[in-house]
């Protein structure tokens, strides 16, 4: 299943620098630091609300989880080497400046790839 990633530079920067980093498309460094973005705001919803976020629990764990078995697949990434990956990038998004940076695109994105369920009546 190919994810439609949005084209961004903020979202397409290189993620963090390390020593046997694999390389990875923009479109799966994007699809990354999204899904540590959705982790963080995941976890703050559950502790306090996050109110000015829609809920990401559920979406964003999926989203999470087709990225990083992407990225595995790509990168030749075992388990510990995607949690290395993912640590700087969940480093990265925890400032207020960067997370709101990346909300509207990471938004567009995981509706996108994971769209929300129609609402009933």
């Amino acid at each position: 299943m190919k994810l439609y990633l949005l084209p961004l530079a903020l979202l397409a920067a290189p993620l963090s620098a390390q020593a046997n980093a694999p390389t990875l498309s923009p479109e799966l460094q994007t699809g990354l630091r999204c899904a540590a973005l959705f982790s963080v705001v995941a976890a703050e919803q559950a502790r306090m609300g996050a109110r000015d976020w829609p809920p990401i629990t559920a979406r964003g764990r999926e989203f999470f989880v087709r990225v990083s078995a992407r990225a595995m697949d790509a990168g030749k990434l075992d388990r510990p080497a995607l949690q290395a990956l993912m640590r700087s990038e969940v480093a990265a998004v925890r400032k207020a400046e960067t997370r709101a940076a990346l909300k509207a695109p990471c938004l567009a994105m995981l509706d996108a790839n994971i769209p929300p369920t129609a609402r009933r009546p």
